[in-house]
């Protein structure tokens, strides 16, 4: 192993501040970890993450991962904390499944369930394996709210998940990170662009389990279409602001994993760290 991983317990609770880089925080934070398919490892891990914003941790979340030699299941869960969880409680459960091909995955099935301000929302995709992809929103959205996205840009596209488990098996087999990946998520249509860094040195701090030498990527989101229209909005700017995503060994006899995540908001600079790892049962 090239860092140090030290046993959970005893993290400070910072009271949290509103953001709005919870989603693609989520996203890059669950979806690099699948890197273990380019062990073919037939292992479930899971990672547990703490996110702040601005000092105040602002999110929690879980991954679970299990990688076969030629299919795949990505679960992520993820909450809202403190402050932030009682005047925005916000909850999600994502899950992806699909097939493994060259390196490559290929979902079968996408779906979300979760909950904002107390009101269910759950989306289904579903890949028929020659591009055509099959969505199921609810609730809909309201047009008057958020921009439609044009039924012409969703074929060959990918679900969030599996986009970044083709990238991650990258990084695994050392191509590095850098990639475009087109990809659909029910509501939004957006690119994901990866770039290789070099290398890092993570020094030790309460918050993460995890120090020591890190392959630093470069993650930027680009919303092409399903952008929210009400005041408030993420400015244009602040929506391909890159992130900073680094990856570590840390359970022996698996590829790298994300251990840490840095970027900037209107709410301070965003801080993902990596708070737990195990093989999960």
């Amino acid at each position: 192993m090239h860092g140090v991983v030290r046993s959970t317990g005893g993290y400070p609770v910072p009271i949290m501040t509103p953001s709005r880089f919870l989603p693609a925080t989520m996203l890059a934070a669950a979806a690099l970890m699948v890197g273990a398919q380019g062990a073919l490892a037939a292992e479930r891990v899971r990672l547990g993450y703490a996110i702040y914003a601005g000092g105040f941790e602002v999110l929690q979340a879980s991954m679970l991962l299990d990688v076969q030699r030629n299919s795949y299941s990505v679960e992520v869960s993820a909450e809202t904390q403190g402050l932030l969880g009682t005047f925005f409680p916000w909850r999600t459960l994502s899950r992806s499944d699909g097939v493994l091909r060259a390196g490559e995955a290929e979902p079968r099935v996408h779906q979300q369930q979760g909950s904002w301000r107390g009101q269910g929302r759950t989306v289904r995709l579903d890949y028929d394996g020659a591009g055509g992809v099959a969505a199921d929103v609810m609730p809909p959205d309201d047009p008057a709210e958020r921009e439609p996205v044009p039924p012409e840009m969703i074929p060959n596209t990918t679900d969030p998940l599996s986009a970044v488990l083709s990238v991650a098996a990258g990084v695994a087999l050392g191509r590095g990170c850098t990639e475009t990946v087109p990809v659909f998520d029910g509501r939004r249509r957006y690119d994901l662009s990866f770039r290789t860094v070099g290398n890092r040195q993570l020094a030790p701090n309460r918050y993460s389990v995890f120090s020591g030498a890190v392959t630093q990527c470069e993650v930027t989101s680009k919303v092409l279409a399903g952008n929210w229209k009400r005041d408030g909005a993420a400015t244009e700017e602040e929506k391909r602001t890159p992130y900073a995503l680094m990856l570590a060994p840390v359970i022996e006899g698996m590829p790298p994993i994300p251990v840490r995540l840095e970027g900037a908001s209107r709410f301070g600079d965003v801080i993902m760290h990596l708070t737990s790892a195990d093989a999960a049962q």
